[in-house]
């Protein structure tokens, strides 16, 4: 009885999985097999993530502060271009396929990254890397190795061209993308992550002098400075930030930490004054962050 039931279940998701996937075979039998190897619950989960319409939904990609860059194969080109949107892969599928009782599966995914800008999925590669099949941990090592190979090229190259021209802001924030990339990259020990990260600074530093209404390098810059111990240096980033952004809660919200990091109370407080006078509409978290505050908790 069990046999005939499980032989129905295979046959109506192949069917449906046919169906609803079939401009995209490689996905469907991605779903196929998370709803093989879980039965009813793998079924369900990929359609939940999809949300039921069998068009893939790529969750947003985090390359960096200045998503407009990408690292290409710099053995070729000094450019730094946009990823087409088209070609990205869906991280959570990739997430789940690694824990499908399939080797096939685990190494057809590896390979298939191999084949992209893997710098985007580091997360997930790292995750692989320990997987108990050795031929999809051996794909894993081999994409990381390349990051590693790209980033440490990119950065050479652009370091140099950061030296004899400190003037261009797309050049800058190229080589604050990759500088970014390669701090996360888990290649560094603490002595060289600290290094990087007091050029990824200075980096900042320079390009919110060219665009002082950048709010996303301001962001970044104070919480390097924060990570450094550059507590004065974060400081008057933040005001900066305050300053040239005034109606950015994000602004107000830097400030405060960097006061609330300091142990510096009473000038926190007051930073939450002007934001409660300010016209601002405040997201969720800011809302959070003022009763919080408010309540003197």
């Amino acid at each position: 009885m069990f046999e005939i039931v499980w032989l129905v279940y295979i046959v109506v998701c192949g069917i449906v999985f046919g169906i609803v996937y079939r401009q995209d075979r490689r996905e469907g039998w991605t779903r196929f097999a998370l709803a093989a190897s879980l039965p009813v619950v793998g079924f369900l989960l990929p359609l939940f993530r999809s949300g039921g319409g069998g068009q893939r939904k790529s969750r947003p990609v985090e390359s960096g502060i200045f998503d407009h860059f990408s690292i290409r194969d710099v053995e070729h080109t000094h450019q730094y271009d946009s990823p087409d949107a088209a070609k990205e892969m869906n991280v959570v599928p990739l997430e789940e396929a690694l824990l499908v009782n399939d080797f096939s599966t685990r190494r057809r995914v590896m390979i298939d990254l191999l084949k992209q800008d893997s710098l985007d999925y580091l997360e997930v590669l790292r995750l692989a890397v320990s997987n108990e099949d050795t031929e999809t941990s051996h794909y894993a090592v081999s994409a990381i190795t390349g990051i590693k190979r790209k980033l440490t090229l990119a950065l050479q190259q652009l370091s140099v061209q950061y030296e004899e021209n400190k003037d261009d802001p797309y050049l800058l924030r190229s080589y604050a993308d990759v500088l970014k990339n390669y701090m996360r990259s888990g290649f560094l020990d603490e002595r060289t992550l600290a290094k990087h990260r007091y050029t990824y600074s200075a980096v900042l530093g320079r390009l919110l002098e060219l665009e002082p209404e950048s709010a996303e390098a301001y962001a970044e810059k104070i919480g390097t400075d924060l990570e450094l111990g550059e507590y004065a240096s974060a400081e008057a980033c933040a005001e900066g930030f305050l300053r040239h952004c005034p109606h950015d809660e994000n602004a107000y919200l830097s400030l405060m930490n960097v006061y609330f990091t300091v142990q510096s109370i009473e000038k926190l407080k007051d930073t939450l004054d002007l934001l409660k006078q300010s016209p601002i509409r405040l997201s969720n978290e800011a809302l959070t962050t003022v009763r919080f505050w408010s309540e003197g908790t």
